[in-house]
């Protein structure tokens, strides 16, 4: 009866009320969309380490809202291959060796005493889980997807840090470390040298120390963990200093060299 009384707005509403919530999905998946034209585009080098960001220049260039690109924007924050700075500005992550020499020291302290928590509270479904992203891992590092093998990785740490239960330690953590994954992805996605599977094995001596709910050796293994990664971060991350890449970046293309798109915009 009511939706015969011909009202175009009456129909509109009903419909409205009828039409499943997911129908506002399009605009998640744009912004998902961009965030991943973006994250490819640091990845592969398009965008540059240290590189400004201007959202209106992005926008433009990608044929999007302000909105929708600063939605991406965030969730790249989130993931660690942005990062804003005092002044407001958006920039390319970019850490030096000194940056992670801090990071690496306040993670001995933070992860260790992680993995010690984790160790005197972790059930069989706890340890089966690492298991399994362990395996995940591997799997990962087989197939020499470095892209995957970070994420993995990540992961396998991050499930050690909610086996403690203490959300402040966790997103500590977190704060700490997704801006180093992120930039050691930026800098060996696309290169061949690092042996991921070797990488992969270091964590098994945690894992099996965690299966004992032995705290110290957990704490131990975490510790010979971390001195191996942070060689494998100066060898591999960091194995070009400051003067060499600025002069690698201010070296001019060969003609008709493929012109990176998003480049910043100082005037806006």
């Amino acid at each position: 009866m009511i939706s015969g009384c011909g009202s175009p707005l009456l129909d509109h509403i009903i419909t409205g009320m009828t039409s499943p919530a997911f129908e506002r999905l399009p605009s998640y998946s744009l912004r998902g969309r961009i965030a991943e034209t973006l994250r490819e585009a640091i990845l592969n080098g398009t965008l540059e380490e240290g590189q400004r960001l201007v959202e209106r220049s992005l926008a433009a260039q990608l044929g999007a809202s302000l909105t929708a690109v600063r939605e991406a924007l965030i969730e790249l924050e989130m993931e660690g291959f942005i990062q804003k700075r005092r002044n407001a500005s958006t920039y390319v992550t970019k850490l030096t060796l000194e940056d992670a020499e801090k990071i690496f020291a306040v993670r001995s302290a933070l992860e260790a005493y992680a993995v010690e928590q984790a160790a005197l509270v972790a059930g069989p479904e706890h340890i089966e889980r690492l298991e399994a992203r362990y395996l995940e891992m591997q799997e990962a590092a087989r197939a020499n997807d470095r892209k995957a093998f970070l994420r993995k990785d990540y992961a396998w740490h991050e499930m050690i840090w909610q086996i403690t239960g203490n959300e402040y330690l966790q997103a500590a953590l977190r704060r700490l470390l997704v801006p180093l994954f992120a930039f050691t992805a930026i800098r060996i996605v696309t290169r061949g040298v690092f042996d991921l599977l070797h990488d992969a094995q270091t964590h098994l001596p945690i894992l099996d120390a965690l299966k004992a709910r032995n705290p110290e050796a957990s704490r131990n293994a975490l510790l010979t963990g971390l001195t191996e990664w942070n060689a494998h971060a100066r060898a591999y991350v960091f194995r070009q200093n400051d003067q060499q890449a600025e002069t690698s970046s201010t070296q001019p293309r060969a003609a008709g060299a493929f012109q990176a798109p998003f480049a910043s915009d100082p005037g806006k």
